[in-house]
């Protein structure tokens, strides 16, 4: 009788198993970091766009307000009210149907958004006077502003910026919503651009500067300042993180403007 020839099983080694998985592990080891830089600047061209979008609405805005941009100063609260005064900027803006969507006011990857967004920035209501709590309840937006600016007023005056920018021109580790990376800064001129830092960037508001070219780093130093009247000059607004809010120049109430050298 004939012996039937052995069926032969093909199988991979031991060595070819732990080869294969070595290659897998270091194209993840390369492929995944690249996935994850290119979606974070996909995120950051977002935040960009939406930045300049809050550019666009504040000079709308100045058009019908004799061209003064948001100030929350000059809103009392029985044209809107808010729980800090730092809200009314955006508030302004929803308040006057520029800009109502508050998606623009939060970066997805800021570390302190809560990955939902509000459902209004107005609460519905016959008198429109009245942030939603939604908006402003344990949130701190993504953006710093800037309230006291004319359009009359230098096309380098910042009107807002990344959360998080220091005096010293560069951005905190704790507050910025991109760490110490960078961030965007948006110009009464219409330029919107991204910093790693603003050291020597900024035009100094004093117009006597005898600094070359009135050069500064310090936003405060940038942004317009009455030098008979101080307290009338621009302020920064800008709502601290409840955790690791150090470095940041807004503030609830705002940060008066700081005459340049």
């Amino acid at each position: 009788m004939r012996k039937s020839p052995r069926s032969s099983v093909a199988a991979f080694t031991l060595i070819e198993l732990l080869t294969v998985i070595a290659i897998i592990g270091i194209l993840a080891a390369i492929i995944i970091p690249t996935v994850g830089a290119v979606r974070e600047k996909a995120q950051r061209a977002v935040d960009g766009n939406n930045l300049r979008e809050i550019l666009k609405a504040a000079q709308i805005y100045a058009g019908d307000n004799q061209d003064k941009l948001p100030d929350p100063v000059n809103i009392p609260n029985t044209v809107l009210n808010a729980p800090q005064a730092a809200w009314k900027w955006p508030g302004i803006l929803a308040k006057n149907n520029i800009l109502t969507d508050a998606t623009f006011y939060f970066a997805k990857n800021d570390p302190v958004f809560s990955g939902t967004y509000p459902t209004f920035i107005i609460q519905p209501s016959t008198a429109r006077n009245t942030l939603h709590t939604s908006f402003t309840t344990s949130r701190s937006p993504s953006w710093e502003f800037v309230g006291g600016v004319k359009m009359s007023d230098a096309p380098t005056s910042p009107v807002a910026y990344t959360r998080g920018l220091q005096s010293n021109g560069t951005w905190s580790v704790t507050s910025g919503v991109y760490k110490d990376s960078g961030g965007y800064i948006a110009f009464l001129g219409g330029n919107v651009t991204f910093y790693p830092n603003t050291t020597s960037i900024f035009v100094s508001n004093n117009p006597t500067s005898t600094n070359a070219n009135r050069v500064q780093s310090d936003i405060r130093q940038a942004i317009p300042y009455n030098a008979t009247t101080p307290a009338t000059s621009a302020r920064i607004y800008g709502i601290p993180p409840s955790t690791g809010a150090a470095g940041m120049l807004g503030a609830a109430a705002g940060t008066l403007a700081v005459r340049g050298p």
